[in-house]
């Protein structure tokens, strides 16, 4: 038997083309399912969607198969359609922390903060050890203005996850916004042997210098913003607002 798509010659009992996976029986949702992830391996992401689609029609009490749709409306920038795919999949399936993460981030992604915290939480009293659900939680918490609850999740985070660097930046600036300088140095310094080049660090770590009055310092952090990143306004601000009150 030969392919009609791709022309290859393949055994009669195969029921997709195991080269281009096109269909080569009776379509059924299994079928579009391995179609749908075929052309997401090759980063074929909207026929994949596609195929995906056709597979929930056939195959709607398919949990994973939902969440797998979510991924892909989420991947082409369509975060309602993924919102309705993951709830859909959370219906069928409803202790699925993965779900509930990628349900946050869509919520999140969305501007739906406060749902994007409770899909989060969910996720989390499902698994208490799922490090990116603290750090999107964080996140979340930090741009409703809850800041104490957002330093607790990146300390969190960071016992569950010493490795992750970046909630060390996150918690320096949510200490800043707190008023704790010297926890947020502690954090940033962690991040800048890492990545010493980094303007928003820079200014980060000047801005807490700057309120513990170690001006010396703070100067040079912002003078070094400034070097890396020369259109940083906030840095060139409070350096301004420094040396003008030097003035006599």
């Amino acid at each position: 038997m030969r392919c009609s798509d791709c022309g290859k010659e393949i055994a009669e009992d195969f029921s997709y083309c195991p080269y281009c996976g096109s269909i080569l029986g009776e379509a059924d949702g299994e079928h579009f399912r391995r179609q749908g992830h075929r052309l997401r391996v090759q980063g074929k992401v909207k026929k994949a969607l596609e195929a995906y689609k056709k597979a929930t029609e056939l195959l709607p009490d398919d949990a994973y198969l939902f969440r797998c749709l979510g991924d892909l409306y989420y991947l082409t920038g369509e975060p309602e359609e993924a919102i309705q795919a993951y709830r859909h999949s959370l219906s069928l399936e409803e202790d699925s922390s993965f779900t509930w993460y990628d349900l946050g981030v869509a919520y999140y992604r969305s501007g739906y903060v406060k749902k994007a915290i409770g899909a989060f939480e969910r996720c989390l009293e499902i698994d208490p050890d799922s490090a990116m659900a603290y750090y999107w939680l964080g996140i979340a918490f930090y741009h409703r203005g809850s800041i104490p609850r957002a330093k607790e999740c990146y300390e969190k985070l960071l016992a569950i996850h010493p490795e992750s660097k970046i909630a060390h930046y996150h918690l320096g600036i949510v200490c800043n916004a707190l008023g704790e300088y010297e926890c947020a140095l502690k954090n940033f310094e962690v991040i800048e042997k890492r990545n010493p080049e980094d303007a928003a660090l820079m200014y980060h770590m000047g801005y807490a210098y700057f309120h513990l009055h170690d001006v010396t310092k703070a100067v040079v952090k912002l003078r070094r913003a400034l070097e890396l990143n020369p259109q940083h306004r906030a840095a060139q601000l409070l350096l301004d607002s420094y040396m003008d009150s030097k003035l006599p």
